[in-house]
């Protein structure tokens, strides 16, 4: 029975899926503390794609026919519909018993069967791996694009040079790019901890039951393949009651908002007037009620405010987590709450901060005036020690200078050269007037010092890994819309970026496709295949365009193929298909492929990003898998190329 409101279907809240044993319902107050619904409703996306998943199982074991599956995964995606377009409400205890109403409201008999075999308590356990999985490769992501915020700063930073600080007080003088990529270096250790999370969070419980397994014998490896995941739980109790994973999540959210609020802290000082290095960004800054001459860096601070939430919710979870016994437990339902803060608090912060990051305007005579003769008074140390006084010697001597200046009201170079050498015979006049802001940088020219080769070398190591593109004039791109970058390439960012695509890049990268399609440049793609295979794809992004893309095409356990290449006409010649070609080459090593092939007719593009041409006679697998349905197999005009990933893979691929 449903009740019509408008043109939304609101369904009956449907009996409790436990009250085979219980005589009544819950005390109205009871219910209210027990029902998780207004919270784990936004699992439904997860809760159908395990239905559709799960469905299929049953056909394995005869719990449903061929008619049975069918109805119950077109009952599945018909409500998946109807709400996203917010045509239905669900109502029931929890997630998992209001779509199970649902779907036996749309196709009765079917959907009765579908809890054969499995508990609520492996149920919302997968569901809760998957959506954490999910969680931290948005996580990732974020993080990249505040990176890549962080890094076109430093580039635009140029030789800038500012003072760096310990305890708030003037240190040494170091590169405005290093202050900047001293922030990357925090986030990219952000990006291996949710890597961690996903791999932590990557194993399938389903099958557990209540706690003890379940009857039912399926393919639990395919069926941990439909749902997004490569391993398996491997113990029923431990399996229904572990969170580690999502504790894991946590934690690492909690570490990326403490990283977050160090940032937030540095840019709301660099903007406060007494530094003024930065103006707070308009669009990311307010004003006063009372003060109108006041500009404040709202957003800076609540990023910094922030990080408490992140980790009182790591908090809270590892506190309902550290006094239960084995298998499920009522408690667990507490994890979901923590999960969505934390995830809605990231998405805030991180969605504002990138953009705030990148509006913000230097000040490049404010910074000037940081650089203070404090900075150098390690340097007029090291300058005795390079003519054997011990340091410790030396840096009793310049802290003594020092005294004697600031007691004076002068800078050291301002005291009568005879109290100087009174102090020590070796502070000249001469030697002060040599201490210099770009020799003391040039000193600390190696890793992981504030030199500017060391600082461009990070820099570049930086826009490399985080696929930021080379501005740079080179020569027009070849037809099939790719091209080999100019050696030639200035320094310049276009402001272009290459990351993963995701579901919502797939109709841009099928109508960037579109034109090469036409020109028998590329193989048709149906956008069909594109959603099925678009973790295979890298996207080149300028704003919010799909400007280029490419895939990685896994052909066997030792081999891969670049496909689909492409560079829209507007984007060439800005190393974009290079860029693109990099990236799918990270992946092939990722996965621990030992050799990489493409079939072109720009050869020399390919060449000038490592690979060599091969005979395609040595490439059987690509043949048989592929070539061999391609409609112009008989009259192909492409030349094989490979890139050895591996030593000896290419004795090893015939």
């Amino acid at each position: 029975m449903s009740v019509e409101i408008g043109a939304r279907t609101a369904p009956a809240a449907p009996a409790e899926v436990w009250r085979g044993r219980m005589a009544g319902g819950l005390d109205p107050r009871a219910r209210t503390l027990n029902d998780s619904l207004p919270v784990d409703r936004r699992l439904w996306p997860e809760e159908l794609a395990l239905t559709r998943a799960y469905a299929a199982a049953l056909r394995e074991c005869d719990v449903l026919d061929a008619a049975g599956l069918a109805a119950l995964v077109g009952a599945a995606d018909a409500l998946e519909v109807d709400l996203e377009h917010g045509r239905v409400e669900l109502a029931g205890e929890d997630v998992h018993s209001a779509v199970e109403a649902e779907l036996v409201r749309r196709c009765g008999e079917a959907a009765r069967r579908l809890h054969t075999g499995r508990s609520r308590n492996d149920q919302v356990a997968t569901l809760a791996r998957m959506r954490v999985m999910a969680l931290a490769e948005e996580a990732t992501e974020h993080a990249r694009e505040l990176q890549r915020a962080l890094v076109v700063q430093a580039r635009a930073a140029g030789g800038r040079v500012v003072a760096a600080y310990t305890h708030l007080q003037p240190a040494q003088p170091v590169l405005l790019a290093h202050l900047w990529l001293a922030h990357v270096a925090a986030l990219e250790r952000d990006e291996e901890r949710f890597a961690a999370v996903r791999q932590t969070a990557d194993r399938l419980p389903l099958g557990a039951g209540a706690v003890a397994g379940t009857p039912l014998a399926y393919d639990r490896l395919g069926l941990a393949a439909r749902l997004g995941f490569s391993t398996l739980a491997e113990n029923s109790v431990d399996a229904v009651g572990d969170r580690d994973f999502l504790l894991e999540y946590l934690n690492a959210a909690a570490v990326l908002g403490v990283h977050l609020s160090r940032l937030a802290e540095d840019l709301v000082l660099w903007c406060c007037p007494a530094f003024g290095w930065f103006t707070a960004p308009d669009g990311f800054s307010t004003g006063s009620s009372l003060l109108p001459q006041k500009r404040n860096p709202d957003v800076f601070e609540l990023a910094r405010a922030k990080a408490g939430r992140l980790i009182a919710n790591a908090s809270r979870l590892a506190i309902v987590l550290k006094g239960l016994p084995s298998g499920y437990q009522k408690d667990l339902q507490e994890d979901k709450e923590a999960l969505f803060d934390s995830a809605d608090t990231l998405e805030a912060v991180l969605s504002a901060l990138a953009p705030a990051v990148a509006a913000l305007r230097p000040n490049p005579a404010r910074m000037a005036e940081s650089l203070t003769p404090d900075l150098l008074a390690v340097e007029l140390a090291d300058s005795l020690v390079a003519e054997g006084v011990p340091f410790r010697d030396a840096h009793a001597a310049v802290g003594r200078l020092w005294a004697a200046a600031e007691s004076a009201g002068v800078p050291p170079a301002g005291l009568p050269e005879a109290e100087r050498l009174a102090l020590s015979p070796g502070f000249t006049s001469a030697r002060l007037a040599g201490l210099d802001f770009d020799a003391a940088l040039r000193r600390r020219d190696r890793s992981p010092g504030t030199g500017p080769r060391a600082v461009a070398d990070a820099l570049d190591r930086a826009e490399a890994r985080l696929g930021i593109v080379l501005g740079a004039e080179t020569a027009p791109g070849p037809a099939n819309g790719v091209s080999a970058p100019s050696a030639a390439a200035a320094s310049r960012r276009a402001g272009i970026f290459v990351r993963r695509a995701e579901l919502g890049d797939v109709p841009a990268v099928a109508h960037l496709m579109a034109d090469f399609v036409a020109q028998g440049v590329l193989l048709p793609r149906p956008v069909a295949e594109l959603y099925r295979t678009v973790r295979e794809f890298h996207v080149a992004v300028s704003g919010t365009e799909v400007v280029a893309c490419g895939a990685l095409r896994v052909l066997w356990s030792d081999l891969a193929e670049v496909r689909s290449l492409t560079v829209r006409a507007d984007q060439r010649g800005k190393g974009l298909g290079a860029a693109i070609v990099a990236a799918v080459v990270e992946d092939a090593r990722a996965l621990g492929l030992p050799r990489i092939i493409a079939l072109t007719r720009e050869v020399a593009f390919f060449e000038s990003c490592g690979f060599t041409p091969v005979e395609r006679d040595t490439l059987p697998r690509k043949v048989w898998t592929d070539c061999v349905s391609c409609p112009r197999r008989h009259a192909c005009d492409e030349t094989a190329v490979a890139m050895d990933l591996a030593a000896g893979s290419g004795r090893a691929g015939p």
